[in-house]
């Protein structure tokens, strides 16, 4: 079981309670951006903080990346303004590389240029990690991350991540970007939350429903490692952007 889609859960919510802070809908790409806080967090069963989703058609994926990747980085840009990223910036891709649903974090974490081993001043330091899954390794992704984050001791981290979706026009097709945080195997009780709190720094986390759930079934697009290929070329070249630009 994946972590939810934040706008499965919010949208009529905030249909009802006429509560979004802002709305922008632009070359066939709608952004949104929620705040989760003392007064709904309870109501939305979500962690408080800012949730920012980017949905988009078919059109922008394919032919229109560019764009798409702009806005991507303009709400990477929204949480970091606030964050003193002096240090080492640690991604993190979470999910298990084998299979093609699940491996949206591998593979976007492989595209992404790592810096951290450059003595270079002007040159931002990017650290990367690929924890796999538990089944693979024996090791919890959060017990491999905690390990990590107290060795490198990181300014920022930015976890990605597969979601879940129960709205099909909303597969492949809708980034959140959040600083709630997200919690790997969300189906595995024993499973932690990766998030500011846990670690006292700074998270920026990305997800994008890549399966969606019908009678309780997890089901995935039959076009599922192309989708794949698209969307973590799209968010690796954003973070690289980000960093290296």
């Amino acid at each position: 079981m994946k972590n939810k889609l934040f706008l499965d859960v919010a949208e009529n919510f905030w249909q009802n309670n006429l509560e979004k802070r802002n709305e922008k809908i632009k070359e066939n790409i709608k952004v949104s951006l929620y705040e989760v806080d003392d007064t709904n967090y309870k109501k939305l069963k979500r962690s408080k903080g800012e949730y920012i989703t980017i949905c988009y058609t078919d059109e922008v994926i394919n032919e229109y990346n560019k764009v798409l990747k702009k806005e991507i980085i303009k709400s990477l840009k929204y949480f970091k303004k606030s964050i003193n990223n002096y240090g080492t910036t640690l991604i993190i891709g979470l999910g298990n590389s084998s299979i093609a649903c699940d491996s949206l974090g591998p593979k976007t974490t492989n595209k992404i240029i790592a810096t951290n081993h450059f003595n270079y001043l002007t040159i931002p330091k990017v650290a990367l990690f690929v924890p796999e899954v538990i089944g693979k390794t024996g090791i919890s992704s959060f017990d491999l991350i905690k390990m990590l984050v107290a060795s490198l001791k990181p300014s920022l981290i930015i976890v990605i991540d597969s979601l879940s979706t129960n709205n099909e026009k909303r597969l492949n097709r809708c980034i959140e970007i959040s600083n709630t945080g997200i919690i790997p195997g969300s189906a595995l009780k024993t499973n932690k939350k990766i998030s500011s709190k846990t670690f006292n720094i700074p998270l920026i986390s990305i997800g994008i429903p890549l399966v969606i759930e019908v009678n309780k079934k997890m089901l995935t697009s039959v076009n599922i490692d192309e989708e794949v290929n698209k969307l973590s070329d799209v968010l690796a070249i954003a973070l690289n952007d980000l960093f290296l630009k």
